[in-house]
């Protein structure tokens, strides 16, 4: 039974032995290129843990990584998110100080005209409402600067990343003879990396 294993596995491997792409390092030198020059060649590599510091501010880690498209986004979407946590706030500080001026003597003159036909219970409601969604955007500007710093990160990570049509990986089968003589043959893969 271990027989018929392996001879459809050796089979298998056969008729899946063809090229397959693959990513070349873009770090890599040849060896003979290599030959003189290992302390002359220094490669500048884009650091993640850079663009992660500079992006404390948002937008700086797309500049890092010379994103400059990516700048309005993160400034419109953390802009916006902070807008709705000031609109929200406010409300719900104007629905609390009414509440506690109808029920405060001698501060009947800063209600709100503007809300005298709401009923006590009304300005609590709208005062709750407006703190959970006051909590809402908080949440959302929040996962927004982390989002920042991330996409950040992530650019750094493959700023140098090689995309040229030069990378392959050749898998083909291949039968190992052994040493000895009373041994039976191995079975395996090899793996040829173009770079």
């Amino acid at each position: 039974m271990n027989h018929w294993k392996s001879t459809i596995l050796l089979i298998c491997f056969i008729l899946l032995g063809h090229t397959l792409c693959a990513q070349q390092d873009s770090v890599i030198t040849p060896h003979s290129q290599m030959k003189g020059k290992r302390d002359s060649v220094r490669v500048h590599k884009h650091s993640p843990t850079t663009a992660m510091l500079l992006s404390v501010i948002p937008g700086g880690g797309q500049i890092y990584n010379k994103k400059y498209w990516k700048l309005p986004i993160v400034y419109a979407t953390i802009g916006t998110s902070s807008f709705f946590i000031y609109y929200t706030g406010h409300r719900m500080v104007m629905y609390r100080n009414e509440y506690i001026n109808r029920h405060t003597e001698g501060k009947e003159s800063l209600l709100n005209p503007a809300l005298a036909q709401y009923s006590d219970e009304n300005l609590i409601e709208m005062k709750n409402t407006s703190q959970r969604y006051m909590e809402i955007s908080i949440g959302i500007t929040a996962i927004l600067y982390a989002l920042n710093i991330v996409d950040a990160m992530v650019d750094a990570h493959f700023y140098d990343f090689d995309i040229s049509d030069d990378l392959s990986l050749r898998v083909s089968p291949e039968v190992f003879n052994p040493v000895m003589t009373n041994s039976r043959p191995a079975y395996g893969i090899t793996l040829n990396f173009k770079w």
